[in-house]
């Protein structure tokens, strides 16, 4: 659990360890998008629609399985609205409790991210968004969910969810990060810092999980805590 996200960009991503869906209404945007990730080594599943993404997630990737999504909120049949996005995302986590999905907006940015964010995303990017920043994305997202899964099967984690209840679905997987946050920050003696390079989150970001969570710092100073 020391190394970091950006040692392992060769590995993330590539055949089919972490899924991806991708839910774009544009289909020109969507086929050259899909192409370039494809062209990267992920694996990928589109949709242009929240019912046809549903489906092909549910057909291709089990429950427990670690994946991701990226997620266009302005979906039909209401494509000047963020509503169908937030639906589809609420019920992704809900049935798939290791996915990190990050969406895209550019409606009202930070309020439509910040609901995103309640309803269980991982990021959020407002478009347009250069491809760059969206594969440094999908591979934080990618291995934060791959160490969950990790955590998961070696029973240092616990995850226990009911796929008819969604709202206990996301307080169990908002109690997996908690515990992930919590092993890693052990891990690295709670040197914020090193805590969130392993993370592959920015210090700030950590502190909002930490504040989330009620995580506290073992101790009242923390002089190793430098970049």
């Amino acid at each position: 659990m020391t190394e970091a996200p950006q040692s392992q960009a060769a590995t993330v991503g590539r055949g089919t360890d972490c899924p991806l869906l991708w839910v774009e209404d544009d289909p020109v945007l969507s086929d050259w998008v899909a192409q370039s990730l494809q062209d990267d080594g992920w694996s990928v599943l589109v949709a242009h629609n929240r019912l046809d993404a549903l489906l092909k997630q549910e057909h291709e990737v089990p429950k427990g399985r670690a994946c991701v999504a990226i997620l266009d909120l302005g979906l039909p049949p209401h494509p000047g609205r963020p509503d169908e996005g937030l639906q589809l995302l609420a019920e992704l986590v809900a049935r798939w409790p290791l996915l990190h999905a990050i969406v895209l907006t550019g409606q009202n940015e930070v309020a439509v991210g910040q609901q995103a964010v309640h309803a269980g995303a991982f990021d959020f990017l407002a478009k347009p968004v250069a491809l760059a920043v969206l594969r440094q994305a999908l591979q934080r997202a990618a291995w934060f969910a791959l160490r969950q899964q990790e955590l998961l099967a070696q029973g240092r984690l616990h995850l226990s969810v009911s796929a008819e209840l969604s709202e206990g679905v996301r307080e169990a997987s908002d109690h997996v990060a908690e515990q992930l946050i919590r092993h890693v920050l052990g891990c690295n003696g709670f040197n914020v810092t090193a805590a969130a390079r392993t993370l592959g989150l920015e210090r700030e970001q950590l502190y909002y999980h930490m504040k989330k969570f009620g995580i506290q710092r073992q101790s009242p100073a923390e002089p190793s805590d430098a970049p």
